[in-house]
């Protein structure tokens, strides 16, 4: 009798055993968060661009605005083969470069959701068409939702 249980919950364990593995809840999505803005005298306000284009250089087919007729918040997707990327960014009729540079790492997040890459150290440099300057607010691109960068673009 006891070497029937021991044989059943020996079973019983084998089976269930990985069944209720937890799962992994962070997201895994790494992006650099944009806002546009404009300045009203010394405040600050969100800008909502209409018809205007990003894409990445070199990679023309990769629209990052497509689908959006209007935002005021971007999302611009790093290199992970590389410690920089550079996208065009097109409005009313005018063309800026952004380039992005950093610091590639990578981090585990957990051994339910594995590692993801992160980029450190962020640096700006672009033209100034349409912007007028950016600012870093966070230099950390990672899975989170923090803000990375303010766009100020020029008032007309």
């Amino acid at each position: 009798m006891r070497a029937d249980l021991l044989l059943v919950l020996t079973v019983f364990l084998m089976t269930t055993g990985c069944q209720y593995a937890p799962k992994c809840l962070e997201p895994y999505d790494v992006t650099l968060h944009a806002r546009f803005v404009t300045l009203a005298g010394t405040q600050e306000k969100d800008t909502l661009l209409q018809n205007a284009d990003i894409y990445g250089i070199g990679r023309e087919d990769s629209l990052i605005t497509a689908g959006k007729e209007s935002f005021s918040k971007i999302d611009f997707p790093p290199d992970p083969n590389r410690n920089h990327c550079s996208f065009i960014f097109r409005y009313n009729g005018l063309y800026d470069t952004l380039v992005f540079s950093y610091l590639r790492s990578v981090r585990l997040l957990s051994y339910e959701c594995g590692y993801i890459q992160e980029y450190r150290n962020l640096k700006v440099e672009y033209t100034m068409h349409q912007i007028d300057s950016i600012a870093v607010v966070d230099t950390l691109i990672s899975n989170k939702d923090d803000e990375n960068i303010k766009i100020y673009l020029f008032r007309h």
